[in-house]
């Protein structure tokens, strides 16, 4: 019986040791692709290589397109799921007119070129504003 706890024991260290491989992003997911992440250019085994949500994808797409980079090149220091005063994400204007709703989303900061800015998404992304330098 000590012989088989032992066997079980080093399979599953082995099977723990291989997600946790998979999951810094040094092997390949379920489909044998790797997903998303926060910078695939990042040094292996870095909490930057771990997938991202769709809407904080999309900031690192746009900040790639705006820097003329790829999007591998852009780093995701941060991102948390917030709650915006308004469909405006807490940014709108004086000329703007801004629905008074919640609205789900992201504060994302995001390095690019040695430049690092903050940006609000809504939760699915499609809209992305780059928050005032403070």
């Amino acid at each position: 019986m000590k012989t088989l706890f032992i066997v079980g024991g080093v399979l599953v260290a082995g099977l723990v040791a291989y997600s946790a491989w998979q999951l810094a992003g040094a092997g390949p997911g379920l489909s044998g692709q790797p997903g998303p992440n926060s910078a695939e250019g990042a040094p292996e085994g870095s909490i930057h290589n771990l997938p991202v949500p769709p809407a904080v994808a999309a900031v690192r797409a746009q900040v790639a397109a705006e820097k003329g980079m790829a999007d591998n090149q852009v780093l995701i220091e941060t991102a948390f799921e917030k709650e915006w005063s308004d469909s405006c994400l807490g940014l709108g204007g004086p000329a703007e007119s801004c629905l008074q709703v919640i609205t789900s989303g992201w504060e994302v900061v995001a390095t690019a070129k040695g430049e690092t800015r903050t940006y609000r998404t809504n939760a699915a992304g499609s809209v992305i504003r780059t928050a005032p330098v403070k």
